[in-house]
């Protein structure tokens, strides 16, 4: 957007035409010197500002957004309010009062923000509503106090049970939407800076999972159900993120390739996978077990409706996967580690994990190391295989590999 400043009247005609012609960004009138109007982004709207100096400091104060609020009522009320300010009245923020206001609308202000994934707007989503706004949502902004939003906030979470670490990271979206908030001049100064809450983490868990683990984890998977067994075996095969693999259709798997698009991927960018002859097989017997005992579906995972299992089941399946601590990304590192190890060159390990290269890097391994890739995966579901990996899919491993195990499990007898 232009920079500048445009003088006229604050009548809504002269409004009108200032944020349609889209060549400067803030409008004043010289009859209301303390008065500043700035549009938004897509011209639709303008904050309303009281701009005064206060100790050689100009502070800027939003007190409401056009055409929302009324220009010719805020302007009725203006001697008023600037008679209140004088008074040691409070007119500092505008339109939020408390602390809800500020959350709210900070959720908002990051919904369509498509620089940030999806999976991280949602989470802010469900925490200001979950978390802030009913526990911590009407205490007031003027006379906030870091005891009392400690004890309405962190002292009520820890005791309903939540984790030290789920608790700090709400808190951590509190602070996010309050920087957010005064860094955009909506607040005049950002009353939580520096506040940390009384909570004092645990020490560091070893949440690691190491190939010696691999034997009890196809045990766990081999009798669990078989669509939660899948994402699971999917994620171990290929080393996919928990929300990339969650979202898999079947339009992707074409040919001998999984194709995750860049909408799916944390980067951006596009993933391609070569499938194995391994792969290749427990996908195909997956379609028909989903097709016989589902019905047909866009997606290997579907949820409600038109749409794929969300993130926090996704995340809760996980947990009842645990016979020692780790979470699904730990599958992740457990592959990087395996491919690392049977020696795999580091850039075909870089490019199975979708890591981000140089373009110069990425234009060669495109050019050189395809295939690569390819070999790479074969080698590593042999590894598996040989360490007993037929426990969770007997049928799609060849016989000559290993024994055939238990095939009355939950998971190995739905290929049968």
């Amino acid at each position: 957007m232009a920079s500048g400043v445009e003088v006229g009247k604050l009548k809504r005609a002269p409004l009108r035409r200032w944020l349609s012609g889209g060549v400067t960004r803030d409008y004043r009138d010289p009859q209301y010197p303390t008065v500043r109007l700035r549009a938004n982004g897509e011209r639709t709207k303008a904050s309303i500002f009281l701009v005064f100096n206060e100790q050689n400091v100009t502070r800027w104060r939003k007190v409401g957004t056009w055409p929302d609020l009324c220009i010719d009522t805020f302007l009725e009320q203006l001697p008023a309010t600037l008679a209140e300010r004088a008074a040691g009245g409070e007119v500092m923020f505008g339109q939020f009062v408390t602390v809800a206001d500020v959350v709210t609308w900070y959720a908002g202000h990051v919904a369509d923000n498509t620089t940030m994934s999806v999976s991280w707007r949602r989470n802010v989503r469900s925490i200001v509503t979950r978390h802030l706004i009913p526990r911590a949502g009407q205490l007031p902004l003027a006379s906030l106090s870091w005891s009392d939003l400690d004890s309405a906030l962190v002292k009520s979470m820890l005791a309903d049970g939540y984790s030290p670490r789920y608790v700090v990271e709400v808190v951590s979206k509190l602070k996010t939407a309050f920087s957010s908030a005064a860094g955009l001049r909506l607040l005049d100064s950002n009353p939580l800076a520096g506040f940390k809450p009384s909570v004092r983490l645990p020490k560091a868990l070893d949440a690691r999972l190491y190939d010696s683990d691999l034997g009890e984890l196809f045990k766990l998977l081999s009798e669990t159900v078989m669509v939660q067994a899948m994402l699971f075996v999917l994620m171990m095969m290929f080393g996919t993120r928990i929300n990339e693999t969650r979202q898999a259709r079947w339009d992707q798997f074409t040919g001998d390739v999984w194709v995750i698009p860049p909408s799916n991927t944390k980067n951006g960018n596009e993933l391609r996978l070569p499938l194995t002859k391994s792969a290749r097989a427990l996908i195909d017997h997956y379609r028909r077990w989903q097709l016989a005992n589902v019905g047909k579906r866009a997606w290997l995972f579907p949820g409600r409706g038109q749409a794929p299992i969300a993130v926090r089941t996704a995340q809760d399946w996980s947990v009842g996967l645990r016979f020692k601590y780790f979470t699904s990304h730990d599958i992740r590192r457990l592959f990087r580690t395996i491919i690392a190890e049977i020696g795999i060159d580091t850039v075909i390990g870089e490019l199975l994990l979708n890591h981000s290269l140089p373009v110069l890097l990425r234009t060669y391994v495109q050019s050189s190391l395809n295939a690569g890739v390819s070999q790479a995966l074969e080698q590593y579901h042999q590894y598996l295989i040989e360490r007993g990996f037929n426990q969770i899919a007997p049928e799609i491993i060849p016989r000559s590999h290993s024994d055939l195990g238990n095939g009355q499990s939950q998971m190995a007898s739905g290929w049968l």
